[in-house]
């Protein structure tokens, strides 16, 4: 098993590319703190589009539950300057009843410019209540993307 550090390429398996936009600038010039959250957001959603389509759980599972939010921070390291494309890493490092610990880097070609950290929670949405992540799930993300110090 080898220690997870966010901010390094190989700590990560999934990966998202993004393209950066010019509306995802500041005043300053460089890519606001807000564009960083959708692009953490998209790898994000890739990731459990992807597991939902190979996990095998029904129509009704998928149609009910969903993946929500409870927490996320980030740690900027370096700017991001526009024109340019990132590449976003996402890694499981925790799996609990309902909930799992995600973590995130933003790489350019040449270096870490942010990291994350987020908790996700399985959500019925009927009941808007957490729920229990299915087996069959946990099995396809931890594949997925689940770090080696998992």
């Amino acid at each position: 098993m080898s220690d997870f550090i966010a901010s390094e390429r190989s700590s990560y398996k999934k990966w998202s590319k993004e393209i950066l936009r010019y509306s995802d600038l500041d005043p300053v010039g460089h890519v606001n703190n807000n564009a960083y959250g959708q692009l953490v957001e998209n790898a994000r959603t890739l990731l459990f589009y992807d597991a939902q389509k190979i996990s095998g759980l029904g129509d009704n599972e998928l149609q009910t539950k969903d993946w929500v939010i409870r927490r996320l921070e980030f740690d900027f390291l370096q700017e991001l300057r526009y024109p340019g494309e990132v590449d976003v890493g996402i890694a499981i490092t925790r799996f609990g009843n309902s909930s799992m610990i995600l973590h995130h880097g933003v790489f350019t070609k040449d270096y870490c410019a942010a990291t994350a950290m987020g908790v996700s929670v399985y959500f019925d949405l009927g009941q808007r209540v957490s729920a229990t992540i299915p087996s069959d799930m946990k099995i396809v993300m931890q594949k997925l993307a689940g770090s080696d110090s998992l």
